[in-house]
Order: structure tokens, then C-alpha cells, then sequence
């Protein structure tokens, strides 16, 4: 429900243009909490999103939908490397990237930031660790808040903090001003992720898990994303199944992007299957605006944005190689376990 009760409170006072000292006071002690979706939003190319909720627009780029997707698998060995991660990830459906934080970044917008209604705000923050594949991340956490039924399927909690408290009396606190901030979101069945939004630069870093532990065989994702503002790119590391690729690699500048992975697609006849099927390794270079031309991995036009310049260090792999890191039936479980020694919200 979008209309929750921070949106009430800013509403009331707006129409009632109420301009007393009570009212000024109380609108100075709302903390701000850091975004999540505007980084991420701007350092994505235009032309890479199809879904125009997110371009303000119609569909950019080429689109292959399941069943003409169906068909080109069919017509040729390697499907477009570049054109696949728009209709996986930047198209409608449980892996669309820009939906997942936008919809997150909605659930924050929503939220009462007065330390006076949720002391937890101005908490000492208590240390977390995710142990991920190559990298244990620890966030910090002030504040907890529950949605959902107990026991149900949507049940799950909204975690987060700053690295720094402020003094309840100190005035509304700005990441920045350098204060690191905090945020997760997990569900028992698994959907969640974790993110770390630096404060002097405003670049996130986030951990994403599309999981269900109930339904094994639809999209299961586990997502690695950087984002760097100053150079305008965007990363993501990938491995999963039922989502195009068992592993990816992308990075994006403002006009191209280079992706490495192996594809998800059915065994050649009379292979045995173990597991889910993986092509062979490639990658590809494209213009942002031309999706469907591969430039070539050598192409100079993706100096700024092939492995060479990765700041993402592991990769993920999903396949049944020796290895791999990522186990699709397990991937529920990174975000799955509830906080322990964090503030009720």
C-alpha cells in the first residue's frame, strides 16, 4: 500500500500548509535515507531497458520475446549475447533488474523517519555478514521492520542503517555528508538482497536473489551489481537457471556494453543431461544503440567496459562444472535468515 502513514503525515501538512514551529521541528528530525534506484537507473543505458515503465518511452533496442526467443535457439547455436540480457533482465518478468530496486526503493520511500517515532533510527548500528560467493559483505543495521503474514509465502523483513548514528537531537542525518548506508530485504522462501550505498559518491553495490525454495523449477538468480557514477557504468556478474545464461558478466558505459557467459539453452541431440544444459564460453561487444551487431570481444570500442576493467572480481557460475559457485536450488537460502540484535522499526 503506497499510502502509508510518512506519505499521510507529508500530505496533511501540506495541505494544511501548516508553518508552526511544532510542524517545522517535526519535519527537521526526518532522517533521510539514500536511494537505491536513481544510481542504478542512471548509470543503465537507455536503450538497454525494454520495458518503457522504466525509459518513460517506447521499448528500445531489440526484444525477443519467449516464443521468437523459442525460434532463434531453434535457427542458430549462439543466440545474441546482448539482446538476451535486455529480454531477461531488462524486460517484464522476475528478473527485471530495474523493477526489483525500484520496487525496494518504493518500500523506503514509504517509510516514517522521525527518530522520535522509531528510536531505532539513532541506534548504535549491529554488524551483519552474508557469506557470498568470493565475498563476505557485512552491512550495518539500526532498524527492522516485518511485512507480511507470518507464515505466509510474502512473509519477510526490511532491514537498515547507517554506518554512523546520529544523536537523536543532532538534526537529520545526510549519507552525503560520508555516512555509508545500509539496506536488505529477505523473505523465508527467498527473494532479497543486500545493498551498500557509499555515501561520498552515492555508488551502490548490491547482492540480489531472485529464489523461491517452494517452486525449484521457475527463475532462480543470484545477481552482483556495481555501479560507479563518476564513470558512468554499470555491473552485474550473473549465474542462475531458468534465466537465459548460467553465468554472465556485463558491464555498460553510456554507449556500449560487453558481455562474457555461457547460455542456458537445451542439449544438442543425444547429449546427456546432467543437470541444467550450459553453452560454451563467449562474450560479445555492442553498441548500445545497434543490440543486435556484435562488435567483436576485441572491439576497441569496449576498452572501457570488457573483463580487463571488471571491478567485480568473481564471477558466478551456476553450471555443473568443477568450480562453479553458484547452486541454483540453494540460492533461497543467502537471504532467507532473519537478522538477530536489530532494533524493531
Amino acid at each position: 500500500m503506497r499510502f502509508t502513514i510518512f506519505s499521510a503525515v507529508l500530505l496533511a501538512l501540506g495541505c494544511a500548509e501548516d508553518n508552526s514551529p511544532d510542524a517545522l521541528s517535526l519535519h527537521s528530525r526526518e532522517i533521510e535515507l539514500p536511494q537505491v534506484y536513481p544510481p542504478v537507473r542512471e548509470v543503465t543505458p537507455a536503450q538497454l531497458i525494454a520495458d518503457p515503465e522504466y525509459t518513460g518511452g517506447t521499448p528500445g533496442g531489440a526484444v525477443y520475446g519467449a516464443t521468437e526467443l523459442g525460434r532463434t535457439r531453434q535457427a542458430q547455436t549462439a543466440v545474441n549475447l546482448a539482446s538476451l540480457i535486455q529480454e531477461r533482465f531488462y524486460s517484464a518478468g522476475p528478473t527485471h533488474i530495474l523493477r526489483i530496486v525500484k520496487e525496494l526503493n518504493d518500500r523506503v520511500l514509504g517509510l516514517d523517519t522521525d527518530p522520535s517515532s522509531h528510536p531505532c533510527l539513532t541506534a548504535a548500528p549491529a554488524p551483519w555478514t552474508f557469506v557470498l560467493p568470493g565475498q563476505r559483505m557485512t552491512v550495518q543495521l539500526q532498524c527492522l521492520q516485518e511485512f507480511g503474514a507470518a507464515g505466509s509465502a510474502g512473509a519477510g523483513w526490511l532491514a537498515f542503517g547507517f554506518e554512523r548514528a546520529s544523536a537523536a537531537d543532532a538534526g537529520p542525518t545526510q549519507a552525503s555528508e560520508g555516512n555509508d548506508f545500509y539496506l536488505i530485504l529477505g523473505q523465508e522462501a527467498g527473494n532479497g538482497g543486500a545493498y551498500h550505498i557509499e555515501g561520498a559518491t552515492g555508488n551502490v553495490e548490491g547482492w540480489i536473489a531472485v529464489a523461491d525454495k517452494n517452486v525449484p523449477l521457475n527463475s532462480q538468480a543470484l545477481m552482483h551489481l556495481v555501479t560507479d557514477k563518476a564513470a558512468g557504468t554499470l555491473e552485474l556478474a550473473l549465474g542462475g537457471a531458468a534465466v537465459g545464461f548460467c553465468s554472465a558478466h556485463l558491464k555498460t558505459s553510456r554507449d556500449h556494453l560487453f558481455v562474457t557467459g555461457r547460455t542456458n539453452a537445451p542439449p544438442p541431440p543425444g547429449s546427456p543431461m546432467a543437470g541444467q544444459y550450459c553453452d560454451a564460453p563467449r562474450g560479445g561487444c555492442y553498441a548500445t544503440a545497434a543490440l543486435t551487431t556484435d562488435l567483436g570481444e576485441s572491439s576497441p570500442s569496449c576498452a572501457s567496459v570488457r573483463p580487463s576493467a571488471f571491478a567485480i572480481a568473481t564471477d558466478l557460475d551456476a553450471s555443473t562444472d568443477t568450480g562453479a559457485n553458484v547452486t541454483p536450488a540453494e540460492i533461497w537460502r543467502y537471504f532467507s535468515q532473519r537478522p538477530t540484535g536489530v532494533a524493531a522499526f
